[in-house]
């Protein structure tokens, strides 16, 4: 009778740990379309934050934004020359020299071209 306790008890912790461990693996992604923004600032401003080693306040955070487009690609565009920011889709409806407004995540700055950058980008207005 031992013996079958102690089995039992086994097989309940086995069973636990591979569900926490199920969920652990599995979470939720963010969705930074419905997120809040955590500051909203212009393209230099946000460049700002890592030349001013403030970059903890912002990385992997939802930012918001604003300037004028320097250059689009299918699936990205820079705003000011200073902010490379990434679509999951196709970008459409915005023109060169347009002064719009982003919402993404802030995953980094590159030092080499002085560019921070965003992903999952939506267009605000």
């Amino acid at each position: 009778m031992k013996k079958q306790t102690k089995l039992l008890i086994a097989l309940i912790l086995l069973i636990l740990a591979a569900y926490f461990t199920y969920n652990y693996m599995y979470q939720d992604h963010r969705d930074i379309k419905t997120e809040e923004a955590k500051i909203t600032v212009s393209a230099s401003e946000l460049t700002a934050y890592f030349t001013d080693n403030k970059s903890e306040e912002i990385l992997n955070n939802t930012v918001q934004v604003s300037g004028v487009i320097t250059e689009i690609d299918s699936k990205s565009l820079t705003l000011d020359d200073s902010v490379l920011c990434s679509f999951d889709a196709e970008v459409q409806g915005v023109n060169l020299n347009d002064k719009i407004t982003i919402k993404g995540r802030c995953i980094g700055y590159d030092d080499l071209f002085e560019i921070a950058k965003l992903d999952q980008s939506t267009i605000i207005k």
